[in-house]
């Protein structure tokens, strides 16, 4: 094969990635300003100035497409909320940021989920990766601890961190940003006790 014939198929597949990340993020701009939650192809295809028929090459159909957004909202988000295990401030500062960002449109993902199943997806798969990162955060208050305690302990963390916690504290109730971050270190400090015998909670 030629250099010159390798250089050309090198800018083409460059080119493809592009377009399909141009894709994917007018797909998740169209998912956000669409009230219902449903954007078309059409929509997403005009967002990102190409034709709907370049969405289908690229994705398939609307549901591959659908997919392929979730999966690279998620792992931005993953990749966004990493932090040392242990380094409790700095998990806690890291998702309270992302739901100062994010955190109303979640919300409105939740409403949404029993009725879309690519909603119901992304909500789903969010779920599990709330407790997988609470699990990888806040491995050294997990470590040692019987299967049940453990259990306790990640679902008391998970709760004070989900976002519907944040959500009542910072809408409902009002707080300020870094009011609801502090309400929500101290229902950390707390979770992070849960399964230990009374007794040795209190010491």
């Amino acid at each position: 094969m030629s250099t010159t014939r390798t250089y050309r198929q090198t800018r083409r597949a460059d080119a493809t990635e592009r377009t399909k990340a141009t894709i994917l993020a007018a797909a998740q701009a169209a998912f956000r300003a669409d009230p219902a939650g449903d954007p078309s192809l059409e929509a997403v295809a005009e967002r990102a100035g190409v034709s709907t028929r370049t969405v289908i090459r690229q994705f398939g159909s609307k549901d591959g497409l659908m997919q392929a957004a979730i999966e690279d909202g998620m792992a931005t988000s993953a990749t966004d909320r990493r932090v040392e295990a242990g380094d409790v401030a700095g998990a806690i500062r890291k998702l309270t940021a992302h739901y100062e960002a994010d955190g109303d449109e979640v919300i409105r993902w939740l409403a949404l989920a029993d009725r879309l199943p690519h909603v119901r997806r992304i909500t789903e798969r969010g779920a599990a990766m709330h407790v997988e990162w609470v699990e990888t955060a806040f491995a050294p208050d997990l470590d040692g601890l019987p299967r049940a305690a453990r259990r306790a302990r990640v679902g008391a963390i998970a709760t004070a961190l989900d976002v519907y916690t944040w959500h009542l504290l910072r809408r409902r109730e009002g707080l300020g940003a870094e009011a609801t971050r502090s309400a929500i270190r101290n229902l950390v400090d707390g979770a992070r006790t849960a399964g230990q015998p009374a007794e040795a909670a209190a010491r």
